[in-house]
């Protein structure tokens, strides 16, 4: 019988020549002299990286279900008439069909967005959670809060072009022929800091609200749950209650800023016009009164609940997969 040898296998052990000796009565003697090299160790991937990859695919695979509900909201927040979100789903869908009409708008942008911010943001929590309580000697509700306002802010500030792009691609009226096509457009129309950055304010608070809320609750009641009882391990029934309880917090409390998002990322504007979030707000209070700010909750709701159900557990799944511990 013929045996295969690996190469890896050979490469770690090699047997020499084995050299003769003679003894004191003239007798040969065979020694085997075996010498054993070991394999380079291969890099080892930084831990950041790993919990960016889980949150980022996890994410994008979570919006991509949801997007048909993301489009609705987007939409919902623009309409002056108050359209509710089944008048403008028909709507959509008479003109381009489901998947033309509500699926597609926007899904380029909406992966990116997954991969980039929202990886950025739910993936480098608990590492800055972490941080936060070794400097403030704790890890309460407020350290929690803080840590999920950071990523959510930072990463809103540093990838606000993708938002910008998803807004305006998942509008009634497209204006660009494909997402990665409106950047440059948008940079040369509007200008790179007032076009692609544009809203970044108003895009930022909404981020730290957000994620503050829907992290600190989703850290916070697992805790909960598991102290009181209510569940014995840390597994996805858990994950799916805590995901479900933050969800219903978080887009309650940042409506308001996801609104006056949309409303100035989907304006276009001219070069010297000065119409920001705080002249938006100040236009839609005075005309809707503060109900304005929670136009489209009810799609908002429809989609960001079941995103947070979803989003959580496949992030903690993936994060179980790569070798990381649980949230």
């Amino acid at each position: 019988m013929t045996t295969a040898t690996c190469r890896h296998c050979a490469s770690r052990a090699m047997t020499t020549t084995p050299p003769t000796t003679r003894d004191d009565d003239g007798a040969t003697a065979t020694t085997t002299t075996t010498t054993t090299t070991t394999s380079p160790t291969p890099p080892r991937v930084p831990s950041v990286v790993l919990e960016w990859a889980a949150a980022g695919v996890g994410c994008a695979l979570a919006d991509t279900m949801f997007n048909p509900l993301e489009v609705l909201k987007v939409r919902a927040q623009q309409s002056a008439s108050g359209a509710s979100a089944a008048a403008l789903a028909s709507a959509a869908m008479r003109r381009d069909g489901f998947v033309g009409g509500l699926f597609v708008p926007g899904l380029a942008a909406t992966w990116m967005r997954g991969l980039s911010y929202t990886g950025f943001r739910i993936g480098l929590y608990p590492s800055a959670r972490d941080a936060a309580a070794r400097v403030a000697g704790g890890d309460g509700f407020e350290t929690k809060l803080f840590a999920g306002a950071l990523t959510g802010g930072v990463g809103a500030a540093v990838f606000n072009p993708i938002d910008v792009v998803r807004v305006r691609m998942q509008s009634s009226e497209r204006a660009h022929r494909s997402t990665l096509s409106a950047f440059g457009e948008v940079a040369r129309a509007e200008g790179v800091r007032t076009g692609l950055w544009r809203g970044a304010g108003a895009s930022t608070a909404r981020a730290m609200t957000l994620s503050g809320s829907q992290l600190a609750t989703y850290d916070a009641s697992k805790r909960w749950f598991l102290a009181t009882g209510y569940f014995t391990e840390d597994a996805p029934p858990l994950h799916f209650a805590s995901s479900f309880v933050s969800g219903v917090v978080a887009q309650t409390v940042a409506h308001p800023f996801d609104t006056l998002k949309t409303l100035v990322m989907s304006r276009t504007t001219t070069p010297g016009e000065r119409r920001g979030t705080v002249i938006i707000a100040r236009d839609l209070i005075a005309a809707h009164g503060v109900r304005g700010l929670y136009r489209g909750f009810f799609a908002a709701a429809s989609r960001q609940g079941p995103v947070m159900v979803v989003q959580m557990p496949i992030v903690e799944a993936l994060r179980k997969c790569l070798g990381l511990e649980y949230f």
